[in-house]
């Protein structure tokens, strides 16, 4: 009898909801970015710190935050852990001052609500050299970069490292 009980109940949390009902749990594609608040990692001279946008703007201390305009999101399993990750553009710098442009990673925590940052990809060390692009691939993602003064463009690649805990270049540069 204790056995057929079992039985019936796991089906009913089958078939009742349950963990096991069908519905996917939230992610990064379910947060609002442009009017999110939460940890932004380093991005050129502006510090890792907690900002609130709205409509993809913000202000924390002295930084001006930006969603670089008429940029998309990317979003892949760039850790490997089986959860889609976060990839946005992101402008940072003083105010009434030049931007630097970074490529920063965001995921959420194991509810798939909490937003917490993975990293910087890459933050070049002038303004003027900027990611413009970027693409993922089997969780190598591969970044468009361009410098401003020189006109010259080229493609670095990163990927993360589990053991670093953090964004590498792997294309031997």
């Amino acid at each position: 009898m204790r056995a057929v009980s079992a039985v019936v109940l796991a089906a009913g949390l089958l078939a009742g909801g349950g963990a096991a009902s069908g519905q996917a749990a939230p992610g990064v594609r379910d947060v609002d970015w442009r009017n999110a608040e939460f940890t932004v990692p380093p991005v050129g001279p502006c510090p890792e710190q907690s900002v609130r946008f709205a409509d993809g703007a913000a202000e924390a201390g002295d930084s001006v935050y930006r969603f670089t305009p008429e940029r998309e999101i990317g979003y892949a399993d760039v850790t490997g852990e089986g959860v889609e990750d976060a990839l946005i553009l992101m402008d940072c710098g003083p105010r009434n001052s030049e931007y630097s442009r970074a490529l920063i990673a965001m995921t959420t925590g194991p509810d798939g609500v909490a937003v917490r940052p993975l990293g910087t990809v890459v933050s070049p060390p002038v303004w003027t050299q900027v990611p413009n692009r970027f693409t993922i691939s089997q969780g190598d993602i591969a970044v468009g970069l361009e410098d401003f003064d020189t006109g010259q463009n080229w493609t670095e690649h990163y990927r993360w490292a589990q053991s670093a805990r953090a964004f590498v270049r792997v294309d031997g540069r």
